[in-house]
């Protein structure tokens, strides 16, 4: 049996431990506090899922109409691509969505900066492929394959389209010219933007013929970014629509506001014992003549230069200059 200390043992225990006579064993486990201890970067970037643009929608929305007029000109059919979505990624999240056995159009934007692309799924891509050859898209099997160069040269001037329906587009917001580049099937030759690029990638639901599919149209951030300036320009915030108006209100009381205006001749340094002994009839000299450049003052600060003269029988100053701040 443990013995129990006695109250006077008690006493002296406590009086050393706060003398730090006795050192405390800590049962804290550093490793379990350090395991549960996560990293916290501040200066993280948000990344490009985050990116926006203001009435990008109407843009895309506008490139679906066009693009669905041209195709049905082209192919005699009847097509509609729907916009069903739009979001924000890196490049190389796109590409490892990305099957690799449809279409792929790549297109330059001038002025805009980057390279912009148009991908068709593998159902539409073949579709195409038999409906420009003359043939029909109810095909129930697809190939489980890329396609090769003479069917992407078939469906050329189907993608090379989606051009000038973009531009169209654009045209509400910017004059663009797109010209397509190439058209690839092999995600591996797809390598005209950095894996980290922010890209926006517009969603369509394309009806063809008997085929429906999808069609991406794929638009890098770097070429958005003048357009995302233009935005932040016509917007004009509230607040500044307040500012402005109280200006123009304290301009106006400014306009109005009676401030006393001093012609000065010249300037003397007088002792207070010469002041104290004038008499009249004392002539002070001012070291100028008549004819001699006037300051005129403004609230006592001087703003112009001037020449005394008479003006409809009434003493006038004739301003002849400016006096810069400071003069």
């Amino acid at each position: 049996m443990e013995r129990i200390l006695s109250k006077d043992e008690i006493a002296d225990l406590l009086s050393a431990v706060r003398h730090g006579d006795v050192e405390i064993e800590t049962s804290t486990d550093e490793t379990s506090t350090a395991a549960r201890v996560s990293r916290v970067d501040l200066f993280r970037s948000q990344g490009p899922e985050n990116w926006k643009l203001p009435n990008i929608d109407l843009i895309l929305e506008a490139f679906g109409r066009n693009y669905s007029n041209s195709l049905a000109s082209r192919l005699q059919q009847a097509v509609a691509a729907k916009l069903s979505g739009f979001e924000s990624m890196s490049f190389g999240s796109l590409l490892q969505k990305l099957s690799g056995r449809g279409a792929i159009g790549i297109f330059e934007l001038e002025p805009l900066r980057g390279s912009g692309m148009v991908i068709f799924d593998e159902a539409i891509s073949f579709a195409l492929v038999e409906l420009v050859l003359g043939g029909s898209s109810d095909s129930e099997t697809i190939p489980d394959r890329a396609m090769t160069a003479i069917e992407l040269n078939v469906i050329q001037d189907v993608v090379s389209d989606s051009c000038s329906d973009l531009e169209k587009s654009f045209v509400q917001m910017l004059e663009i010219k797109a010209s397509l580049v190439k058209i690839e099937s092999n995600l591996r030759l797809i390598n005209h933007l950095s894996d980290d690029a922010g890209v926006l990638v517009a969603r369509y639901s394309l009806s063809l013929d008997t085929t429906e599919g999808q069609l991406l149209l794929v638009l890098p951030h770097s070429a958005l970014e003048p357009l995302v300036e233009k935005q932040r320009e016509k917007a004009v915030p509230m607040s500044a629509v307040r500012v402005s108006q109280w200006q123009q209100s304290v301009q106006g009381e400014l306009d109005m506001m009676e401030v006393e205006v001093e012609a000065q001749l010249a300037q003397i340094t007088l002792r207070v014992r010469d002041i104290l002994n004038f008499q009249v009839g004392d002539v002070i000299d001012l070291n100028c003549g008549p004819d001699s450049p006037l300051k005129l003052l403004v609230e006592g600060r001087p703003k112009f230069k001037g020449i005394a003269g008479v003006q409809a029988r009434k003493k006038a100053i004739l301003v002849t200059g400016s006096i810069p701040d400071g003069g």
